[in-house]
């Protein structure tokens, strides 16, 4: 683990522990002492647990969106989705908040050679073979016992075949890179529900700009809004008068 790595997670377990002990003392966030997640004990459990199995790389920020937002998704009751799994934290926090909706995992989990061929023109930080660490057996024990998690392993969009009349109420894209983040777009946004809410990571981080590269092409000349969101993260929420299958719909 490189020094950057240890002293993030460092970080966030002291910042964890802040907002367990006193929240007014949290330098995270301003007033986060007044902030309902100082009262969201499953979440904060599950958090912690997570980081200390050093299976998670979302900041608590993160987190608890990504908690927040799936949760919301939960009455609409289509299927959820994550596109780039890694060791399988974020999608173990998606199971707490899943109900009964089936959860579909995808990435490469390292066997097929981690991440695939980038854009070196676009991708600046990533590079084919990145993240090939990742364990397809690790991710099954950490989710095992929870209820309807399909994983889907291989290259995407692939990888998804025979889901094609899939809907989703939620999807999380964390695939840092242009062309993953694309296809990601491409296969689960025509898919979402009315309602439905997309969340990408590395939208608003500067080392990957592949990914906010991704969101303005393909949402070129339509109406739907794309949400910039603390820390690195953005939201997409299709619109209630959309068909399920619409492709974004261009301004007049």
């Amino acid at each position: 683990m490189s020094l950057a790595a240890t002293f993030t997670r460092l970080a966030q377990r002291l910042e964890l522990a802040m907002l367990r002990a006193g929240p007014g003392l949290s330098l995270g966030i301003r007033f986060r002492g007044r902030h309902h997640v100082a009262t969201e004990s499953a979440f904060l459990d599950l958090y912690g647990g997570l980081l200390a199995r050093g299976v998670l790389i979302q900041s608590l920020n993160e987190a608890f969106n990504l908690w927040d937002l799936a949760r919301q998704t939960a009455p609409l009751g289509a299927a959820m989705a994550e596109f780039g799994v890694y060791k399988g934290g974020s999608a173990r926090l998606l199971c707490g908040v899943k109900a009964s909706r089936p959860l579909h995992l995808f990435d490469t989990f390292g066997e097929l050679g981690g991440m695939p061929e980038t854009r070196p023109d676009i991708d600046t930080t990533h590079r084919k073979g990145d993240f090939a660490d990742s364990r397809l057996p690790e991710v099954r024990a950490l989710l095992d016992g929870q209820p309807d998690v399909q994983v889907h392993a291989g290259f995407f969009p692939g990888s998804a075949a025979g889901l094609e009349s899939e809907r989703f109420s939620f999807v999380h894209l964390d695939v840092d890179i242009y062309q993953s983040t694309l296809d990601g777009l491409r296969f689960f946004y025509p898919r979402l529900v009315p309602g439905g809410i997309l969340v990408s990571h590395d939208y608003g981080y500067r080392p990957t700009p592949g990914v906010k590269r991704a969101f303005d092409e393909y949402f070129a000349g339509s109406t739907q809004t794309v949400l910039r969101l603390w820390d690195t993260q953005c939201v997409v929420v299709k619109p209630p008068g959309a068909g399920s299958l619409d492709q974004p719909r261009a301004t007049a």
